[in-house]
């Protein structure tokens, strides 16, 4: 059909209210590319289809699509042995299992419509990759330590060695020699170190780095060499 009987039919227009119930930005573009069909065989199925469609939202009206994502992009990147980040997974893992719960609706109830189980057949997720997906990733995107036996084996040296740290700077903060030096007792950080505040008429009578001073250079801000080692392995795991 050409363009200026499309337009006279107000085509166009239908098309534009039909994406507005789109849920996601896949539906939208099905939705751009649909023309009008001369096949009287294929009209019909697409009838029966949307029959069934209406009958199923008419006893079903929390079967939704909504928070699905096109995950074409994210293949895009795996095809090409790119790297995704881990939230892309949570999207990925969410998508798939409305899949997921779709299909096992639709083929549940496959005499009542049929037309749709049949479309809901290519919908089934690979076997195991939302369980793999969830058991790795949790829902606020961070990776969990049943990632794989070397991350949390890493996780846990990480929180050893900080521990050992921040016990040392402690035990140091505490030492009756070491009170006159300190503008606080305190443990801070200063370029992803961990330091402590002294003063600065007390340079070089504390074996130390120095990382940072205070606007006023009242106070400097020093990594013991007792604790370097420790701090070492710490930003080593951290890495």
């Amino acid at each position: 059909m050409d363009k200026k009987s499309l337009s006279m039919l107000e085509f166009p227009e239908v098309i534009r209210r039909l994406r507005c119930y789109a849920s996601f930005s896949a539906s939208e573009i099905l939705a751009d590319g649909l023309q009008p069909e001369t096949d009287a065989a294929l009209i019909r199925k697409r009838l029966s289809l949307t029959t069934e469609a209406r009958a199923l939202l008419s006893v079903n009206d929390t079967l939704r699509l909504g928070g699905c994502t096109d995950l074409r992009p994210y293949l895009e990147v795996a095809r090409k042995s790119g790297m995704l980040e881990a939230k892309s997974f949570v999207e990925i893992s969410y998508t798939l299992s409305i899949a997921r719960d779709t299909w096992r609706m639709l083929t549940h109830h496959a005499e009542k419509y049929p037309g749709l189980a049949e479309i809901a057949e290519d919908m089934i997720p690979p076997a195991g990759l939302i369980e793999r997906i969830n058991s790795t990733i949790n829902d606020r995107g961070d990776v969990l330590d049943s990632a794989s036996e070397k991350l949390a084996k890493i996780r846990r040296e990480t929180q050893v060695a900080y521990h050992r740290l921040i016990g040392r700077l402690e035990r140091l903060l505490k030492e009756a020699r070491y009170q006159p030096m300190l503008q606080e007792a305190i443990i801070t950080q200063r370029n992803g170190r961990y330091v402590v505040p002294i003063k600065a008429e007390y340079k070089g009578q504390l074996k130390s780095i120095i990382h940072d001073q205070s606007s006023s250079g009242a106070t400097l801000f020093v990594e013991p060499l007792a604790t370097v080692e420790i701090n070492n392995a710490y930003q080593e795991l951290q890495l």
